[in-house]
């Protein structure tokens, strides 16, 4: 197979072939042009790719694998520069609200782009296309009868807003398709010089799949595949394209429409096109990665990846492939087409962002997710075992909670080997659902060593280990995962902020309580014992009410984000991780 293509390029090497100067329009920020094909180089690079559709890119290890679409196989993720990974990512198209698939995706994703920079420490550019013209944004502006200028500025901002609320990073440059109209026409010229698109009878430019030869890179398709994949186009443009294939690169405009004059007459840009020339243009070539759902690998990113090799005339422009499973609810898709979506609003009020992503976290991004009343059960399970060991800890680092000697060698081995073992998981494909757990075993053994009574008088603590696995998972869960967990610093940033009077008051009330639950409980005295077993369970009946109060004042102090706990024989606080996930008791 090598051979073969050095073969071919050795032949091509000497071949005299003319080339056109660069499109000045798609002049990217990271270099790279494209070239016209000879013909003998068009048979040859046909030859070539029907036995090979993906090559190992030569480049600089991240220490990552990464699964390969096309192969089906986890490969060495190389990057083009050092340190540097170029990344274009499918975004919205802007015509309705998102819904917890969206989500779902741009947590994943959101994910796998933190995994990058804070474990591997990689400088993650990433490029996310707005789709804010095609053919649902115009039914959509002509059913509202307002421009589609409205409904696209208006849905773009509502998504970005939750994003944000997700707490997914904003991308490093979001561009319009309607800002670089001019790059996609000369994207689509330059494909046309090429001799692999043709102007049709109606006046549109379509991309001419049979010249091309190497259709199906990504998800191979057969031609009576394509047929009936395509019946609907095909009806719809009868007679006008040579192959059901065969794609729009630039649409001629009907009557009422948006669009731009262009050498072909007024029109608007295809689907496909818009993403391949706004990475171009931005990116350039090679493309390290490209992601989006799994949906988008046929026909969307299959003719991307041709229409790009076609333009640099090259046999691999992106060269990883990252796609990410659906959301499923009752075993379908969660789609707007199927009207079985939830907004990201509703599912805020019903659930916190940090069990959301933790359910994210779960599942491996290539799979599906089913959703249901009782998905989320997982992750606040989880949530609610993060939660009280990080309180449990906190209150030991600060005294607060006693108990026997630790054993540091353990705790250190355990942390050592924990870490060690999350960076493999998340080298492996991003395996997050093996990292968590790798926490969660950690987790289970501090617990351990937070719970042994002490058998004898001293309660000398060792905090050094204890402080430092609650800085390994507050940097995982939060600068890599995205989930917040109130910090010992928090507590005492907020203290400052107060003058120190947080403290000061949480101190006694937390004394007050502890006094007035002894009292309840009949712990206060030594002279309790000399009660009957009725006396001392009158007692109890009568200041009961001292322990509803108690509760009480527990639970409304977590309104405000302050959380108590009680321990045997003394009661520890901390702040709170979000109000709305302490409501619904996760």
């Amino acid at each position: 197979m090598s051979a073969a293509r050095c073969l071919g390029c050795l032949v091509l090497h000497h071949l005299p072939h003319t080339r056109q100067p660069p499109h000045r329009a798609l002049t990217p920020l990271l270099g790279g042009r494209g070239t016209v094909h000879s013909p003998l180089k068009l048979w040859l690079d046909k030859r070539w790719n029907a036995s090979v559709s993906w090559v190992l890119p030569q480049g600089h290890e991240t220490g990552i694998n990464i699964y390969n679409s096309t192969t089906k196989t986890k490969v060495p993720l190389r990057t083009h520069h050092p340190g540097l990974l170029t990344w274009y990512n499918c975004g919205p198209t802007v015509y309705d609200s998102a819904h917890i698939g969206h989500a779902l995706s741009y947590i994943k994703i959101d994910i796998i782009r933190r995994i990058m920079t804070r474990v591997f420490d990689l400088n993650v550019i990433m490029v996310m296309g707005i789709t804010d013209i095609d053919d649902k944004i115009i039914r959509r502006s002509q059913e509202l009868q307002v421009s589609f200028r409205e409904i696209t500025e208006h849905y773009e901002q509502e998504f970005f807003n939750d994003m944000d609320r997700l707490r997914v990073w904003r991308p490093s440059l979001a561009p319009r398709v309607t800002e670089h109209v001019p790059h996609i026409i000369a994207f689509t010229q330059g494909i046309l010089d090429r001799g692999l698109a043709y102007v049709a009878a109606d006046g549109s430019v379509y991309f001419n799949t049979g010249a091309y030869g190497r259709y199906g890179k990504l998800f191979p398709v057969h031609e009576e595949e394509a047929t009936a994949a395509a019946t609907a186009t095909a009806a719809a443009t009868a007679g006008i394209k040579k192959s059901p294939r065969d794609f729009a690169l630039w649409k001629l405009a009907k009557k009422g429409e948006p669009s731009w004059p262009s050498p072909w007459g007024r029109g608007r840009p295809g689907w496909h096109i818009e993403c391949s020339a706004m990475a171009s243009h931005i990116l350039g070539v090679p493309l390290d990665v490209h992601g989006g759902g799994i949906d988008l690998r046929f026909p969307h990113h299959e003719n991307e990846e041709a229409q790009c090799c076609a333009f640099h005339d090259t046999q691999q422009w992106c060269n990883y492939w990252l796609h990410v499973g659906h959301l499923h609810t009752r075993r379908e898709k969660m789609s707007k087409s199927l009207y079985n979506t939830i907004s990201v609003e509703a599912l805020l009020q019903q659930h916190s962002v940090n069990t959301f992503r933790l359910f994210c976290l779960l599942s491996h991004y290539r799979n599906n997710v089913e959703f249901g009343p009782t998905s989320l059960d997982q992750a606040k399970v989880y949530m609610r075992k993060i939660r009280s060991f990080l309180h449990d800890a906190y209150a030991y680092i600060n005294g607060q909670l006693k108990c026997a000697p630790l054993d540091e060698s353990a705790l250190k081995m355990k942390l050592v080997e924990t870490r060690a073992k999350v960076k493999r998981s998340l080298a492996d494909d991003f395996d997050t659902a093996r990292a968590v757990e790798a926490v969660m075993d950690l987790i289970t053994l501090g617990n351990r060593e937070l719970k042994k009574q002490s058998q004898g008088t001293s309660l000398d603590r060792s905090a050094g280990s204890m402080a430092a696995i609650c800085s390994y998972i507050h940097y995982l869960m939060e600068e890599v995962f995205g989930i917040h967990f109130p910090s010992v610093s928090d507590a005492s940033n907020l203290s400052l902020e107060s003058g120190g009077r947080l403290f000061q008051v949480m101190n006694a009330v937390l004394e007050l309580r502890d006094r007035v639950r002894k009292f309840a409980l009949l712990q206060d005295t030594d002279g309790q014992t000399a009660l009957s077993a009725e006396e001392v369970k009158d007692k109890k009946r009568e200041r009961m009410p001292l322990l509803h109060a108690c509760d009480h004042l527990r639970e409304e102090l977590l309104k405000s984000g302050l959380q108590i706990k009680d321990h045997k024989g003394n009661t520890s606080w901390s702040l709170a991780d979000e109000t709305t996930e302490q409501k619904k008791g996760v």
